[in-house]
């Protein structure tokens, strides 16, 4: 059986496009195969590069504007505190929507990390607190139907967008206490220590 011939000027682009800092291709910066915001996805179905020369590397792309990680950790670690005597696990997000940070202190069910994120994106998807979201369902179908098309969209209280002036530059999405109103307020706490210094 003849091996398959694969035109150059179509294998090249198509290698370009799949690296790393190649520009997005889906709606919201994600991948035809990947759920996540701003994700690459798995270039070639997570198989090896095939042999051969690669094109030059494309350059990094611009990165959005977030917290630092720094302050992104401070927050963290401060709305943990708050929430002691629960198991919560805090993400922060980016201005496109990416992850910038995932704190799940020992003793904490991994799986809040993903709540959390699910809390921050739909917060910086509607430009308001999660808390806020949820009861626009109930009155709103395009915004119901919207949450309920979007894997990613969580209408729980415990995400909150971060700002720099009047700029949103990212999310935080606190998950594990109960009721989710805990945490907002836990997730409030954070970002209220450095809210005055995001830029």
């Amino acid at each position: 059986m003849r091996a398959p011939i694969f035109s150059v000027t179509l294998l090249v682009p198509a290698l370009l496009a799949l690296l790393p800092g190649a520009p997005a291709l889906g709606e919201g910066g994600a991948r035809p195969n990947s759920a996540f915001p701003g994700d690459i996805g798995r270039p070639f179905d997570g198989l090896p590069l095939p042999p051969g020369p690669l094109p030059p590397r494309p350059a990094q792309r611009p990165l959005p504007r977030a917290p630092s990680i720094e302050l992104a950790l401070e927050a963290a670690k401060v709305i943990v505190e708050a929430c002691k005597g629960y198991q919560v696990s805090v993400s922060v997000i980016d201005s496109s929507g990416s992850p910038k940070l995932y704190y799940i202190p020992d003793g904490t069910d991994g799986s809040h990390a993903y709540t959390g994120f699910r809390k921050a994106y739909t917060a910086l998807t509607f430009k308001m607190p999660t808390s806020q979201v949820g009861p626009l369902t109930k009155t709103d179908p395009a915004v119901a139907a919207k949450v309920k098309g979007d894997t990613n969209l969580l209408t729980f209280a415990g995400g909150m967008v971060l700002r720099a002036g009047d700029q949103i530059i990212g999310a935080i999405g606190v998950s594990g206490a109960e009721p989710s109103a805990k945490d907002e307020e836990c997730g409030l706490a954070g970002i209220n220590r450095i809210k005055d210094r995001l830029k």
